[in-house]
């Protein structure tokens, strides 16, 4: 009679052990899972929060845009830098910037500084500048100069013949610029502009063109 009692017993405490473990295991599995799916959750909203962060980065306007990212930096083909030019902006005011950059071409550096004036627009706005370049050649014994259609208007016989020059510009453009105001892209700009440039020494006047691009952050 003590031996079948104490056999049930056992059979009871097994039963017990095996039910306790099951619940164990299957705790452990939920709190996994729901751990696992916390993170994915996380991750989600992190995600969506950049996403609408970079997409809400919109401007009204172009000299809203201006007026939050002060520095554009960037290259240009043609005008007051010659063949190919590096310039930097800086936005002191949402319509009034300075401009300096530096170029090269065939036989020859330059340098410019202007002011710049940009009125308001949406996606695309006009603009103008005023300012001065010098293009030259401070190592001379170079027929370059013969491939840039400007100097060749406005060297001397002279300065020809060595290659060393120094001839400045005043100049005046006027231009159109398009202007990335949304998105990923925001801050990115292209730009086209005819420019009047008028060189001090000769006194000549010489109509030029300038497109570019630029990068304001």
């Amino acid at each position: 009679m003590f031996s079948r009692f104490t056999g049930v017993a056992a059979i009871i405490l097994l039963a017990s052990s095996t039910s306790l473990a099951e619940i164990s295991t299957s705790n452990l599995s939920a709190d996994s899972s729901s751990i696992s799916s916390k993170a994915i959750s996380i991750e989600q909203d992190y995600s969506q929060s950049m996403r609408a962060e970079r997409l809400g980065m919109t401007y009204a306007s172009t000299l809203n845009m201006r007026e939050a990212r002060k520095v554009g930096v960037g290259m240009s083909v043609g005008g007051q830098l010659g063949l190919v030019g590096i310039a930097t902006e800086f936005n002191f005011e949402d319509e009034n910037g300075v401009v300096a950059g530096f170029g090269t071409g065939p036989g020859y550096n330059s340098i410019q500084f202007a002011w710049k004036h940009a009125f308001d627009g949406d996606y695309i706005a006009p603009y103008y500048t005023a300012g001065y370049s010098r293009w030259y050649n401070s190592m001379g014994n170079s027929g370059s100069w013969k491939e840039s259609g400007i100097l060749d208007r406005v060297l001397t016989a002279e300065e020809k013949k060595s290659g060393r020059f120094g001839t400045d510009f005043l100049n005046a453009s006027l231009g159109l610029q398009y202007n990335q105001l949304s998105g990923d892209f925001a801050g990115i700009s292209c730009f086209a502009e005819v420019v009047a440039m008028y060189e001090v020494k000769r006194s000549q006047l010489i109509p030029s063109g300038t497109f570019g691009a630029l990068y304001y952050f």
